[in-house]
């Protein structure tokens, strides 16, 4: 049994920002400050990377999944899961596809995760941390189709201005639908 996990910690970037948003947002207010025209982002890591995907696509964001359980599938293969909201959820693991070695369930406990809606429901893709929620413009285009290298490489959007990959979220649900699935 692995030791009990410490909470998260959360650390503001900016409490004079959060504070004016958080009232824009309360009081229905769109905002045409510095913020406006920027992409609202959830940030995390792949092998090392800065990675973030358009925070409309995400259900939820899980600062360390609960228990990851290895179910039995009818072909023999094995398929994780995880509860979250009391529903069983698959578990994908997109950090690990990103290396080139998918892990194993009991081994992405612990772990954050973007819940993301795929078409047949929703499913918990594990990346590596920490989860930040972020606004930002895109400042560079994504790769064109023949310019990406081989292998396993997630569909970008675009890039940050810091350098943070942007990636393509229908490329993710897309990815995430397949990968869960036996």
């Amino acid at each position: 049994m692995n030791p009990p996990l410490a909470p998260p910690r959360l650390v503001p970037g900016d409490l004079d920002l959060l504070e004016r948003r958080a009232r824009e947002l309360a009081s229905g207010e769109t905002g045409g400050g510095e913020e406006a025209g920027n992409d609202r982002l959830v940030a995390f890591r792949l092998g090392g990377s800065p990675c973030a995907v358009d925070a409309g696509a995400v259900e939820r964001a899980i600062p360390r999944i609960p228990s990851v359980l290895p179910v039995p599938t009818a072909d023999g293969s094995e398929r994780a899961i995880t509860w979250v909201d009391e529903r069983p959820v698959p578990v994908a693991d997109l950090a690990g596809a990103a290396a080139g070695a998918e892990r194993a369930a009991p081994l992405l406990s612990g772990l954050p995760a973007v819940v993301l809606g795929t078409p047949h429901g929703p499913v918990a893709v594990a990346v590596d941390g920490p989860l930040e929620l972020r606004e930002d413009r895109l400042a560079g285009a994504a790769p064109a189709a023949g310019e990406e290298e081989p292998g396993f490489r997630p569909r970008l959007s675009g890039r940050l201005a810091d350098g943070t990959s942007v990636l393509d979220a229908g490329w993710m649900v897309a990815w995430a639908g397949r990968a869960a699935r036996p």
